[in-house]
């Protein structure tokens, strides 16, 4: 094992599943395409709790934010870019979410993604595919939140169908059991989630008729508390069945229990919101006629990670497949880096055109360190034999598509621009694609010198089609070679629609 791939696994990634109900740290080491647990946390915040208007109340992001300070102690040592933050019904419904989540954005140094009901049960189905003995199986998974009550089906790790259903048992706590009581409350509870169901009927039928033919796996806290309740009290052996739940329907309802007062088997944390989340599952044995469900310790937060290191897997088979090609075809590697680091400094000047789109910054970046690679073909057109062997080579971890892109903007950093082959994209992919090939034009330009010494200090904005370069203590008058052919680059580029303007400041 090389020093790199030894980097790799000690390095920690985390994931932190901003919740409805609670907010869930999970800590991890990549072995691969799997991981190690190292750590887990776990707060209960109730960000939904008290919500009115679609607003979320002021002491509930209160207590979010005390969490997330709790929780920056233990992320300290890990990289930013290896922090993955999700946030899920509560933040994606919040009219008042957006200050919270730049703050949390902020405090941690990374993004907070809100993700959509449907990404939410993609992403526990996977946590189910890849973390419990069911990954070849055919699968109904549901996944209940504070907020939101998720719903998907699938075979191996493919999904064939995902569904949200705006209810929760926190949501549904403060909707009907606190108002209404125990026993009023958990019976209409379950018909507001019955009802919720038989919605989806005509839009998902296969929902209906996964059971007969799935295995059926619950996660969350919520179905985890259902299932030791029932172990505990003899009702069930290995799974949650229809006459567990009768069972526990009936000491609810005919009030045989308070449940207020705690019940054997359930956490102390959990029994302001049981009523509710049992109401849940009991609506969804009914409603899908489910004949048992079987309890993963699994969650969002698993399948982020799992999420994160196919990305990552991909991301380093690249870097590696790139690391062969420069090696085998004798790239001068300085040369190469100086470029890479101007179109790093260029695209992070022209953010507005990107936003968050990082598939783009990345092909920059391996079009910058391949851009020479065909040189010891053919040094008069090595940018074409260059782009013949990217497209022909075997690039572990790009699709053909991300390859044929690649291709192009090494064939298009010098001479003509392939405009005739970027046609073969969409409209919006065309205009990416002109902007990313202009930057790494301009970097070689910038980089005619070959020596560290030489690197000019610019300044770049961007607006619409405009592109703007200011050099600083006349570094144009001193570098004709770049001067001139920064010239001739503004011609080519107005040959397709952008406008490129260069000044020298002295």
């Amino acid at each position: 094992m090389n020093a790199q791939s030894q980097h790799r696994e000690r390095q920690q990634i985390a994931a932190l599943d901003l919740g409805s109900n609670s907010f869930h740290l999970l800590l991890a080491e990549p072995l691969g395409d799997n991981y190690k647990i190292v750590e887990t946390l776990k707060e209960k915040v109730q960000l939904l709790s008290g919500c009115e208007n679609g607003e979320i109340q002021a002491a509930a992001f209160d207590r979010a934010r005390a969490c997330i300070k709790r929780f920056k102690q233990r992320l300290v040592p890990i990289n930013v870019d290896q922090i993955f933050v999700r946030g899920t019904h509560a933040l994606r419904q919040a009219t008042n979410a957006a200050p919270f989540i730049a703050e949390v954005g902020s405090l941690l140094g990374s993004e907070v993604v809100v993700i959509s009901g449907q990404e939410e049960a993609n992403l526990v189905f996977q946590a189910v595919a890849h973390g419990t003995s069911y990954k070849d199986a055919s699968k109904l998974v549901i996944d209940i939140g504070g907020g939101s009550t998720e719903i998907a089906t699938g075979t191996g790790i493919d999904v064939q169908t995902s569904v949200s259903l705006p209810l929760g048992c926190v949501s549904l706590t403060d909707m009907f059991v606190q108002p209404q009581g125990q026993a009023a409350g958990f019976r209409a509870a379950k018909s507001a989630v019955i009802a919720a169901i038989h919605e989806t009927r005509d839009s998902h039928p296969e929902l209906f008729s996964a059971n007969s033919q799935s295995v059926v796996i619950g996660t969350s806290g919520t179905i985890e508390s259902v299932y030791t309740v029932l172990k505990s009290n003899g009702w069930i052996s290995d799974a949650i069945t229809p006459d567990g739940i009768r069972e526990l329907e009936a000491a609810i309802v005919d009030e045989q229990w308070f449940v207020e007062a705690g019940l054997p088997g359930l956490p102390p944390d959990r029994v302001d919101i049981f009523t509710a989340g049992a109401a849940i599952v009991s609506a969804c044995f009914e409603a899908l006629g489910l004949s048992e469900l079987q309890y993963a310790d699994v969650s969002l937060q698993h399948g982020v990670l799992f999420e994160a290191l196919k990305a990552s897997q991909s991301q380093w088979q690249v870097n590696d497949s790139i690391e062969q090609l420069s090696r085998s075809f004798n790239v001068d590697l300085a040369q190469a880096n100086r470029v890479r680091r101007q179109c790093v400094r260029l695209y992070d000047g022209t953010r507005i055109w990107w936003g968050d789109d990082d598939e783009c910054k990345a092909l920059l970046d391996w079009a910058a360190a391949l851009h020479e690679v065909g040189r010891q073909v053919n040094r008069r057109h090595y940018h074409r034999h260059g782009s013949y062997i990217i497209k022909n080579a075997q690039i572990r971890g790009l699709s053909q598509t991300q390859q044929t892109i690649l291709a192009l903007l090494v064939r298009g950093h010098r001479r003509s621009l392939p405009r005739l082959a970027f046609q073969a994209f969409d409209p919006d992919m065309v205009v990416s694609l002109t902007r990313l090939v202009s930057l790494l034009r301009i970097a070689v330009i910038m980089e005619r010198s070959h020596s560290d010494a030489e690197s000019p200090s610019f300044n770049v904005r961007c607006e619409d089609q405009l592109l703007k370069l200011e050099f600083a203590d006349g570094w144009l008058a001193r570098h004709p070679l770049s001067a001139n052919e920064l010239a001739i680059e503004v011609e080519q580029m107005a040959r397709s629609e952008l406008t490129l303007e260069v000044t020298d400041s002295n």
